[in-house]
Parts: C-alpha cells; sequence; structure tokens
C-alpha cells in the first residue's frame, strides 16, 4: 500500500566518499551580534530568516576558503562547465 508522494529514497553515496561531509554552520544567540555584519542584535536583524540564513553564510564561507585554496595552489578558476568539456 502507498499513496502518491509516499514513495522513499534511498541515500546515495558516490563512490570513493564513505560520507557527506557536514558544514560548520555557526550557533548564534538571540542577543549575539548578526553574523552579517550590520551591528544589531541577531533577534532584529535576521532571526525570522531562521537556520537558512546561517546555512547560507556557512556554504559562502565555504566556498571563499576553496576559492582562497585554489589561488595559494595556483590553479585558475575555471568555471565548472568548462572542466567537463576540459580534455585531459
Amino acid at each position: 500500500m502507498g499513496g502518491r508522494g509516499m514513495r522513499q529514497y534511498g541515500k546515495v553515496i558516490w563512490p570513493g566518499f564513505d560520507s557527506v561531509a557536514q558544514r560548520h554552520v555557526a550557533k548564534v544567540g538571540r542577543n549575539d551580534p548578526c553574523p552579517c555584519g550590520s551591528g544589531r542584535k541577531y533577534k532584529e536583524c535576521h532571526e525570522k530568516a531562521g537556520e537558512a540564513f546561517l546555512e547560507k553564510l556557512a556554504r559562502e564561507e565555504d566556498r571563499k576558503r576553496v576559492a582562497e585554496a585554489r589561488l595559494a595552489a595556483g590553479k585558475p578558476a575555471i568555471p565548472w562547465y568548462r572542466r567537463l568539456l576540459r580534455r585531459s
């Protein structure tokens, strides 16, 4: 028995990857300064956006960290679609 919307999908893990890497999402108290840098309290600034705002900040920090590592290694920033089509 199962109606529409009752499908369950398994977790896909690609070969070579044991598990999914977890991002570090900052924990912010209501009265702490907002991590966006506005200088206002978190509860007055972005608390309504909730966890999604903090996850967005974590993704942006990850992108910056990867870009800095790529520059430090001397590799040019090639868009993902060109990397797929690049000949080895």
